[in-house]
């Protein structure tokens, strides 16, 4: 490209500072090529390259785009708005960076960016990536959100006002006032009732349905429950919302109402030998979800989980920032306590998960939702061992007694009873997950009896239906055992609700004989179909049969046998159960449990905010360490605490099994003292991999610095005046000067772009002599547990007891 003299010698300068990685000099170099030669779009690209290395993102930003302004038919300046996006930990702004880039090139660096990016480490069938890049080019940015834009500049400018010497009032008052009136401008979709009050709006987080569904495509109970109470809701003109929390961003992504609907309608109707175009339309949405903008939640929403969350390590750091931001209240729809109550039933890394979420959820939760009565008694109780006791006024129990027929459904394709020599011939159905706590080696025990005295002509078949779930070995081990036992017990997995209706419909009768349930889905849908189940007594299971099923021990052998004899060899006596069901029993449409779950939201909303979990930071145990790794603990105690909660603003990734990464751009902690009096506090922080990490720590007016090496664990020590802390609250702001992409020292399965980690602190009286001499032997014997903030008591009474 032809260039004056002037020009080429300032370019041959910023290109030699850039070689030698002088990047002030090579930026000052460019930028005074440009003021004379403005079309220049590669040394934009230049100047952009300097300025990101030189740590002065917001600047390459811009020359980037002014690059992409003036050649929109140019690929690269999205591509490295991609990687400056990337390296900011960005991952959805990078993502629709490279989407532009590619719907120029298709073959360059930016498709192959994309594509492992919105497919994950495990790449896409073929022609699905290709099919989605295609549509996604061509349907253009994501729509802005008008209100988020206007309320964040119009307090940039109250801002501004405040912070200007003579400010005038009356400018401010204005501004303020038209501050006030665009957050009014952020209902979302909420609906004005007939007398004119506003409806708050419902936010479904449906993030464990997405996650189940790139797995299985059938529902289980869970999942079942989730997609008709949401597609119910949203066919009754609730005023509901959908998002999923996206583990790889960090960040709520809202999902568009119809591809929710399409997936919904796709398991329910589907099984997984029909997968081609359910593979589709769920890679689209996987990779429509990983470009999406964030979620722009409606000011006072309800965010309401349907599901489950406590696989998200950093879920509640995100609930603390919304509720913040939009003044959301959260509400979980906890469907059982089994976990902590019953922990023998789980495998060991569900129990740690779900501790740290019963931890969280006491601390975040506003209100809460629950299937039974049961469930309400397990989660008062667990709150209160753990000194987070909750209203029973704010939990609100949605009895799951909902009709799962579907009147007009296509019968189904396939017969499977004919197929696998069932029609005609008796058995009972037993419809669970595969799992220890499901009683399925009881049941096998009491049916080899009923072989051993009946003979296996007389005997029903056994007919069991559900996903293989944990701790299963044994279950399948007692079938490949007993010859006899096997030859008549038929297992199906994946069945589609139209098949399922096959089995209700032609089964003697239903078994379920758990030994705890939240309520027990298989149990109503049973009577749905107008058979008697056969029940476990125990936890809320006599809810969900209430007169019409008959029970038993689940740990009584020979009481499971009388009542299976019972209802399989007298006739007249399962006829009578059926026509009492048919007179007596009344199930909910779905949409009734979707309504009145909309009607306790209008309840909650009315209430005063005095009423909702608060969001201020809980006060620091003075003398103790404060561990921000994950639980590993497979029981709980009373006072049980996570040191995540003093984790301030969204810049921080979830708890690793050491500690926290931070994000690059800078993290915070929030701490609540005690005691106006000066402080000694000692931060554990960490090197990154592979990369050295200059950083800046501080709090008011003072800061430290230093550098951290590749992998390096250091402890800092900071003197904190009592003037440093404010109305009882010390925050500490953490910067890291440099970040890595973890995909680099990993199997590439880890996306995060990370800054320096932290992975705790100790906090205590600068004159606690005591405490500062056990902090410095706990450190230097490597003790740490020793005097960690809210450690297992020597002695306590167990949940058990």
């Amino acid at each position: 490209m032809s260039v004056t003299p002037a020009v080429h010698r300032l370019l041959k300068t910023a290109n030699a500072a850039r070689d030698g990685a002088d990047w002030p000099t090579a930026a000052e170099a460019y930028r005074a090529a440009l003021d004379q030669a403005p079309d220049l779009t590669h040394i934009w690209i230049q100047l952009g390259h300097v300025l990101k290395e030189g740590g002065d993102p917001e600047a390459a930003r811009e020359a980037y785009e002014t690059a992409a302004r003036l050649t929109p038919d140019d690929p690269d300046p999205g591509l490295h708005l991609g990687h400056l996006a990337k390296t900011q930990g960005d991952v959805a702004g990078a993502a629709r960076a490279y989407l532009t880039s590619a719907a120029l090139s298709a073959d360059g660096d930016a498709t192959a960016e994309l594509r492992h990016m919105v497919t994950g480490h495990a790449p896409a069938p073929p022609g699905v990536f290709e099919a989605w890049l295609s549509g996604s080019s061509q349907a253009g940015p994501p729509a802005l959100d008008v209100a988020a834009q206007a309320r964040e500049a119009v307090a940039a400018l109250v801002t501004a006002l405040k912070r200007a010497p003579g400010h005038d009032p009356d400018a401010l008052a204005q501004a303020q006032s038209a501050a006030d009136l665009i957050a009014t401008l952020d209902t979302g979709v909420q609906t004005m009732t007939e007398d004119g009050a506003v409806s708050p709006c419902l936010v479904f987080d449906v993030s464990d349905l997405f996650t189940y569904f790139r797995n299985v495509r059938s529902p289980t109970g869970i999942q079942r429950v989730q997609i008709e109470i949401i597609t119910n809701a949203l066919a009754a003109g609730v005023s509901a919302r959908i998002c999923c929390f996206i583990e790889a961003r960090d960040e709520w992504v809202e999902i568009p109402e119809r591809i929710f609907t399409r997936l919904c309608a796709l398991s329910l109707d589907g099984n997984e030998g029909e997968s081609a175009e359910w593979t589709v339309a769920l890679n689209g949405a996987l990779m429509t979800l990983s470009i999406a903008p964030p979620m722009a939640f409606p000011r006072g929403a309800f965010l309401i989980n349907l599901g489950t969350s406590w696989w998200l390590q950093n879920y509640f750091l995100q609930i603390r920032c919304i509720k913040q931001k939009h003044q959301v209240r959260y509400v979980p729809f906890v469907h059982d306590m089994i976990p902590v109550l019953h922990g023998e039933f789980c495998p060991k890394a569900l129990i740690q998960d779900f501790i740290s979420w019963a931890i969280g959820v006491f601390e975040h939760a506003d209100f809460f939702f629950v299937n039974s009565e049961s469930t309400k008694r397990d989660l008062l109780r667990v709150g209160a061992f753990l000194g987070r006791e909750v209203e029973p006024d704010l939990v609100s129990v949605v009895r799951l007694d909902a009709d799962i027929r579907k009147p007009g459904r296509v019968a189904a394709k396939t017969d499977l009873l004919r197929r696998f020599g069932l029609d005609g011939s008796p058995f009972v159905l037993f419809v669970s997950t595969i799992e220890p706590r499901k009683n399925h080696l009881r049941v096998f025990e009491a049916w080899l009896a009923l072989l051993k005295k009946h003979g296996p002509r007389r005997t029903p078949k056994l007919v069991c239906i559900g996903h293989p779930g944990w701790l299963n070995d044994a279950i399948h081990e007692q079938l490949t055992a007993h010859e006899a036992l096997a030859s008549h017990v038929h297992r199906f997995m994946f069945v589609s609700d139209q098949e399922l209706a096959q089995f209700y419909e032609r089964c003697l009768f239903s078994l379920y004989p758990s030994f705890y349930e939240g309520w027990g889905l298989p149990v109503t849908e049973s009577l749905c179909h107008g058979k008697t189940a056969l029940v476990a007594n125990s936890s809320s299971l006599p809810e969900a049969g209430g007169p019409f099923a008959a029970y038993f021990d689940p740990n009584s052998t020979p009481e499971l046998i009388a009542g299976l004899e019972t209802l399989m060899f007298d006739s007249a006596a399962r006829a009578e159960r059926e026509r009492w069901i048919a007179a007596e029993f009344r199930p909910r449409a779905w949409s009734e449990l979707a309504e009145q779950m909309a009607g306790d939201v209008e309840a909650w909303a009315d209430l005063p905010p005095s009423t909702w979990r608060p969001i201020a930071a809980p006060e620091v145990g003075l003398g103790a360490y404060h561990a921000f790794g994950r639980n590993r603990s497979t029981r709980i105690w009373p006072a049980m605490r996570s040191g995540e909660v003093y984790r301030d603003s969204a810049n921080w990734w979830g708890p690793d099994d050491w500690g926290c990464w931070t994000k690059p751009g800078g993290s915070a902690l929030r701490l609540s003292v005690p005691v106006q009096r000066r402080l000694r506090l000692h931060l554990h922080i960490r090197g990154l991999p592979a990369t050295t990490c200059p950083y800046t720590v501080g709090f008011a007016d003072q800061t430290a610095q230093g550098e951290l090496r590749p992998a390096e664990e250091k402890w800092l020590a900071l003197d904190v005046p009592a003037e440093a802390v404010e109305d009882g609250l010390l925050v500490l702001t953490l910067r890291g000067e440099a970040s890595e992409d973890l995909r680099g020292c990993t199997d590439g399965s880890d996306q995060r772009v990370v800054s320096f980690g932290v992975n705790g602190f100790f906090v205590c009286e600068a004159d606690d002599a005591a405490a500062r001499l056990a902090f410095i032997e706990a450190v230097a014997l490597g003790n740490l547990p020793d005097i960690l903030h809210g450690r297992e008591p020597a002695a306590y009474a167990s949940l058990a007891q």
